[in-house]
């Protein structure tokens, strides 16, 4: 018997499936936009997501989920396939962040190094008067 969990989306009790976080009748709504939306490009090529979400009356994030799963394959207009910052959505053409992204990423990473490190030069200091001692040297010892 299938385990039965609510539907992230309705909050309707389902059998859950592996992989599915939402009931059929979820699922079914959700495959209608998606038909859509591929209608709606065939039609209309070349148009920009946000314009789609707009005239289709749906949010920018479901058509990135599509983007995302691979449903939905977004073109520049050299033809080139586009890809997506994972942190702001933005429309790059190579790797997973925009420069933007990137380098507010490294920077935030770079101010944690130096806090760890002074962190522990400060946690060094204190304790210099210390001596350590490998377990197998101090038996050695004795």
């Amino acid at each position: 018997m299938p385990e039965l969990k609510n539907c992230k989306r309705c909050n309707k009790v389902f059998p859950y499936l592996a992989g599915l976080q939402i009931c059929q009748a979820c699922t079914k709504e959700d495959e209608k936009i998606f038909a859509d939306v591929s209608a709606y490009l065939r039609d209309n090529p070349g148009t920009p997501l946000s314009v789609v979400a707009e005239e289709l009356g749906i949010g920018y994030d479901k058509l990135m989920k599509y983007v995302k799963e691979g449903r939905l394959i977004v073109r520049t207009q050299k033809g080139d396939v586009a890809h997506f910052c994972e942190k702001c959505g933005d429309m790059i053409t190579e790797g997973k962040f925009c420069k933007s992204c990137e380098s507010h990423i490294v920077n935030v990473l770079d101010t944690s190094k130096r806090s760890l490190q002074s962190k522990l030069e400060k946690t060094s200091q204190n304790n210099s008067g210390y001596r350590f001692l490998a377990a197998d040297a101090k038996k050695k010892k004795s």
